[in-house]
Parts: C-alpha cells; structure tokens; sequence
C-alpha cells in the first residue's frame, strides 16, 4: 500500500498548472500589447496630420502637399497596423493552442492524480477484508464511492463446478446475492460467457432484458453495463459486473484494470488462509476423534 502511495503522490499536475498560469499571463501580455499598438497607431496619425496642417497654415509646405502627406501617413500607419495585426493573430493563435495542449495536459494529470488516490483508497480497503464476501463487498462500495455506479455485482469463480457463485452485490434488486442472477435470468449466460472467454465486455446502451437499476424512486435501463473478468497470473477468480446510467469513459476501465489483480491477490490470501483453516479444525476433530476412541474402549471394557 505504501508503493501505491508513493505512485499516486510521484503524478503531481504542479507543472502543467504552471504551464498554464504562465500562458495565461502570456496570453493577457499579447492583448495588452495589441491595443497599445492600436492606440500607438492611432495618436501617430492624428498626430501627422494635425502636423500637416499646421504646416500647411504656416505656409511652411507648397499649396497641396499638406493633404498628400496626410494621406502619405495615414496609408503608412495604416499599414503598420494591419501589420501589428496579423503578428499578433499569429502569435496569439500559436498561444491559444499551446494553452489548450497545457489545460488538456492539467485535465489529464488532474484525473491521473484522482485516479491515483481512488486506487490507493480501494487497495487500502481491500487489505482491511477479513473474508472473502467482505472482500467483494469492499470492492463493489469502493468502486461506487469512485466511479459514478448504480449497481454491481461480484461473482467468484469456482474452478471444480465450473460455475459462478454470487457473492456481493451493490444496489442490485434481490433478498441476496444469490437472487440477482434469479431475477435477471439473461444476464447469467452473459457473466459465465465472459468468464469462459476471460474478456472484459461493454455494453452500450444493453436494455431491460438484461437488468434495470432499480432505486426508490423507480427503475431505469442502464445506459453502460460493464463486464470485466477477475484474473491474476493465469488464474481466474471471478467476475466483476456494473451497471452506470452513464457511460463510465477510459478512466474507469482503467481504475478497473488497475484494482482487479490486487483484489485477485487479496482474495487468493484469504482463500489460502480459508483452507488452511479447514484444514486445522478438521485435525484438531481428527485428534480429538483419535483422544476420545481409546476410552471409550477402556470404558467398555
């Protein structure tokens, strides 16, 4: 848990939100400009032609000359500023786009980060299960508490009936988890095709025949239904099924992808620790059987 932290802390957006700030500031420095130009621009020429003319009352100019060399400067600074304009367009366009590649840049680390943290939460949360059915159940509030899910469930893989065995639900209809795949006949061929398979599926947009969410204040289809197998070095545990009224987008599948072998390890702990403490009890009632067989014989006797 300490490495995952140390990841989630080591992806900071501290130097895109400097990139961005410094645009920002560079942007507004190139607006500033502009209209200091504009304005530079526009005393010039009230400037050359009041100097026109004052030559011209003064008789310092030939009759005429005045109005040409107004007109002289007026197409000069005209000039000057269409050409102040373009520089400034080009300029601010190549601005505009290096700050919409430093905002993309910040939304990017900005959901790297949080996706981080939710990774570090679920694994925390998964190392405080103490059975395999807490396990599933941590995983399915951890995921709803991140990701934007209405309902979910999670199925363990048994290897020797080759079945699926419900073992948490998360705002599923049903008494329990057992129930779900009772009431939603379609959907247990879907979640046995996908663990024979091992292939994450998505669905848009899957329909009622599927499931529904179901909530107090009604029900609903559900506009993304996720599948995702649950697997770890070539061993399969389970599957894992949400349900969104929204689509879930590539931050969830890989918030997903990312939790599944942790969960997979968890579960194989608690599964290994399960069996060794079948396997304890059944000898201690073996050695207790052994114990109490001798006297029963001396007591027959």
């Amino acid at each position: 848990m300490e490495d995952a932290r140390t990841a989630a802390a080591s992806v900071s957006p501290l130097p895109a939100v400097g990139e961005a700030v410094r645009l920002h500031e560079l942007h507004r420095s190139l607006s500033r400009l502009g209209w200091r130009l504009a304005l530079l621009s526009l005393s010039l020429l009230l400037l050359a032609v009041a100097g026109g003319y004052a030559a011209q009352a003064m008789n310092l100019l030939p009759p005429g000359s005045a109005l040409w060399l107004a007109l002289c400067s007026a197409a000069m600074l005209l000039l000057f500023g269409l050409l102040c304009l373009l520089l400034r367009l080009t300029i601010g366009r190549e601005v505009l786009a290096a700050l919409c590649a430093a905002e993309a840049g910040l939304r990017h680390a900005d959901a790297e980060s949080r996706r981080r943290a939710c990774l570090v939460e679920l694994t925390a949360r998964l190392q405080q299960a103490q059975s395999p059915a807490e396990l599933a159940r941590q995983l399915l509030s951890g995921l709803a508490h991140s990701l934007s899910i209405q309902q979910g469930l999670c199925c363990y893989w048994d290897e020797a009936s080759q079945s699926l065995q419900a073992a948490a639900r998360y705002g599923a209809d049903g008494a329990n988890e057992a129930q779900v795949l009772v009431r939603q006949p379609e959907l247990a061929p879907l979640l046995l095709e996908v663990a024979r398979s091992r292939r994450a599926i998505t669905l848009t947009q899957p329909g009622a025949r599927y499931l529904r969410i179901s909530s107090g204040l009604g029900d609903a289809e559900p506009a993304e239904l996720l599948i995702h197998p649950i697997e770890h070095r070539g061993r399969l545990f389970g599957l894992l099924e949400l349900a969104s009224l929204q689509p879930l987008g590539g931050a969830a599948g890989l918030l997903i992808q990312e939790i599944v072998p942790v969960f997979a390890m968890c579960l194989d702990i608690l599964q290994r620790a399960e069996r060794s403490e079948t396997l304890l009890e059944q000898t201690r009632m073996a050695e207790a059987m052994r114990q109490t067989a001798p006297q029963a014989g001396g007591g027959a006797a």
